[in-house]
């Protein structure tokens, strides 16, 4: 499995407590050179992994546990995408832990659930535009009784249809594989699945299940991140490591 970037990142949050703190482990104007070279390598590595899929590619991010960084470099790398031109939604799919509003500042009083549950007739209205980083949000909504049906449903797939026509990517932030069954459920709706793996925290079992899991399904895996390094840089850098802010 191909390797698309190692992030080594400087000075992020991992002590999330308030929405403000979330928005700080958001690449900006203000984010290390290091950091922002780190995710532009891994969208070139994305763009020439899907480059023989024609139309919308959808990009299903996930990862075997929990606090490995999936939401925030889901977000990262839809910014990085948007910043070469693209048009990017972003689609907070984590029904029971949904964190996409936190780290852009958006209300979470209607999204996904509410869409999928019958509530909410046209996507538009669910569709939430963020200027500062020129890119579209579908936030998670107030946590349903039953999101699994509801990410199976028909009105799952249809949902993307009418986004591939209206997107040149498409992210779709997920919860851990090997806690809940909610990302093999929508993958086979994707492009692909993209992998977030943390240095000295996920194991190679933990891995393999995973693998496991979305082999059996016959979803293609684009690869995936490695984040949290502490590799050393040349001279001029000192180490640093990306921590998440995602917790369950």
């Amino acid at each position: 499995m191909k390797i698309l970037n190692k992030l080594k990142e400087k000075v992020f949050h991992s002590n999330i407590k308030t929405d403000i703190d979330a928005r700080q482990n958001i690449i900006n104007a203000n984010t290390h050179f290091s950091v922002l070279e780190s995710y532009k390598a891994a969208r070139t590595n994305l763009m020439f992994t899907m480059a023989e899929e024609k139309g919308c590619k959808k990009i299903l991010v996930t990862s075997s546990i929990t606090k490995e960084g999936k939401s925030t470099t889901t977000l990262n790398l839809a910014i990085t995408f948007a910043q070469a031109g693209a048009r990017v939604i972003v689609i907070d799919a984590d029904l029971r832990r949904p964190r996409v509003h936190s780290y852009m500042g958006l209300k979470n009083n209607a999204g996904m659930a509410q869409y999928l549950g019958g509530f909410i007739a046209d996507h538009h209205e669910i569709v939430r535009h963020v200027p500062e980083h020129n890119l579209d949000c579908i936030t998670g909504g107030p946590i349903p009784p039953n999101p699994s049906e509801l990410l199976l449903s028909k009105g799952m797939a249809e949902l993307l249809e009418l986004l591939s026509a209206e997107y040149d990517y498409i992210f779709v932030d997920s919860p851990p594989v090997n806690v809940v069954a909610d990302s093999v459920s929508i993958a086979e709706n994707m492009t692909g699945a993209l992998l977030v793996v943390r240095q000295d925290y996920t194991t190679s079992e933990d891995l393999k299940q995973t693998l496991s899991k979305l082999e059996f399904g016959n979803i293609k895996i684009l690869g995936y991140m490695l984040n949290a390094t502490t590799e050393p840089r040349s001279h001029s850098y000192k180490k640093s490591y990306y921590r998440s802010g995602y917790y369950y």
